[in-house]
């Protein structure tokens, strides 16, 4: 069994040596060979895991805050420390009540890791519902574990295997499911720090599900080298050099989702407040509209359609201001695309008519499934950027094409560029290179897009200027 689990000792004869068999093949005679020398050095192997993870222990007490991810790696170098500590003395004694304690720190080194990983790349609260089918199941085993002192059928349980088999059916599915959690984060990760965290988390994650997998089919009965105490040495390594490498980011990473919360809280109080004379200005706008019973001139009503408009706009920023903290809830119609963006610049046009825009539009463009007022924003937010970007006399150009499946909107600007420094950050939340920034706008922005099922990137023109291309499902 693994430092997943409880160990079992290699079946020998009763002479103390293996058995081999005559027609036993080189890859039989290898395995075997493996086993044999694993058997002769885990009880070194699991003294030098203690004092690595006593290490990372102390590490941890002393030079990190008490955040989540912190903790739960705390909690995973104990099990493994308590893990090995048992065997340890189920080698030296061969009493086989350290193996059933043994069981209850290994059966719940799974949850501990996949909560880790659940709280770093899903820490919104919605997502912990699925932690609790993981401890559920491994605190049955670990629970099951001790009863084996005291019943035979339990003892038999242990010792034919079945429980390495329950191990891996139960737990099984969350060891997938934290992999693919990390494949997935690495997949739509932009910076490069989080992706080297992540590949630090998913190095651990594999080497800790192959030393699990076979310890546990060691313990099942079949010929397959037990490297549990290794991997207890090395995937915890992993972890730690990812942990302790990037502790700042952590550190970051955890500051920034309390500010999160923080502003969840606020941004419901200001929705509430502010959305009172919203709608009163919504409800005079309207008012006047129907009084005027059609006789106010074309200007006029173009201008209240855009007072009307605007407050819806300014309504649904209120809403979009929460998207850090709670998923997007977009309302999908058909949406013209080449319409949106023309009425988009028609109604900067009137605020910022130093700026040269250029639209390019593909007059075959299909309709969309998307929300008009939360597009709009998008491209709202992005011209805004790329104009104050371009600066006076400046030049803004737009275009849209169908590269199928995606329909594809660009907005590029003849500024300065984005530093090369920043450019993979520009769409974390409270990140903003204006001095009078919050750095919400392109965060918002992305999770618009990636709400519809589309992607967002930006880069670097030369030689100057630069371009945010939106792809949308056609």
């Amino acid at each position: 069994m693994s430092s997943f689990g409880a160990a079992a000792f290699p079946r020998v004869t009763s002479g103390g040596k293996r058995a081999w068999r005559g027609s036993a093949s080189i890859p039989e005679i290898i395995m075997q060979t493996i086993s044999d020398t694993l058997s002769h050095i885990n009880p070194a192997l699991s003294i030098i895991a203690v004092l690595i993870n006593l290490f990372f222990v102390v590490m941890v007490l002393l030079r990190t805050s008490r955040h989540t991810l912190y903790i739960l790696f705390l909690l995973i170098c104990l099990s493994v420390m308590g893990w090995n500590v048992c065997m340890y003395l189920l080698y030296a004694t061969s009493v086989r009540l350290w193996l059933y304690l043994s069981m209850i720190c290994s059966a719940m080194i799974p949850p501990f890791m996949f909560h880790f990983v659940v709280a770093l790349v899903k820490p919104k609260r919605g997502n912990h519902a699925f932690l609790l089918p993981a401890y559920f199941f491994a605190g049955i085993l670990a629970c099951v574990s001790p009863l084996e002192v005291y019943y035979e059928g339990n003892r038999r349980f242990v010792e034919n295997g079945y429980w390495d088999i329950s191990y891996l059916i139960v737990l099984a599915p969350f060891f997938l499911s934290g992999l693919l959690l990390v494949l997935n984060a690495l997949k739509r990760s932009e910076a490069s720090s989080e992706k080297s965290r992540l590949r630090y988390i998913l190095a651990a994650g594999i080497t800790g599900v192959i030393s699990a997998l076979t310890d546990h089919l060691h313990g099942a009965g079949m010929t397959v080298p037990a490297l549990g105490h290794l991997g207890s040495v090395v995937y915890p390594s992993i972890l730690a050099v990812g942990v302790f490498r990037h502790s700042s980011e952590f550190d970051i990473l955890a500051q920034t989702r309390t500010t999160l919360e923080a502003l969840n809280v606020m941004a419901a109080g200001l929705a509430h407040e502010i959305r009172n004379p919203i709608t009163a200005i919504q409800g005079a706008c309207r008012l006047l509209e129907r009084r005027m019973n059609g006789q106010e001139t074309a200007e006029q009503k173009k201008y209240l359609g855009i007072v009307i408009e605007e407050a819806d706009r300014l309504n649904s920023i209120l809403v979009n201001f929460q998207y850090f903290t709670r998923p997007v809830q977009i309302e999908k119609d058909n949406v013209s695309v080449n319409s949106l963006l023309q009425k988009t610049v028609e109604l900067f046009s009137i605020d910022m008519p130093h700026v040269t825009i250029t639209i390019d539009l593909d007059v075959d463009l299909a309709d969309i499934l998307g929300d008009t007022v939360a597009l709009k924003q998008v491209f709202l937010n992005l011209l805004k950027n790329a104009s104050e970007s371009a600066g006076n006399q400046g030049e803004v150009r737009i275009w849209s094409a169908y590269q199928p499946p995606w329909i594809k909107v660009i907005f590029s600007d003849s500024g300065s560029g984005i530093p090369p420094e920043h450019l993979a950050r520009i769409f974390e939340p409270f990140f903003s290179t204006k001095t009078d920034g919050i750095g919400v706008g392109l965060t918002v922005s992305r999770k618009i897009i990636e709400a519809h099922g589309g992607t967002i990137s930006a880069e670097n023109l030369l030689p100057r200027g630069a371009q945010f291309t939106i792809l949308l499902p056609g």
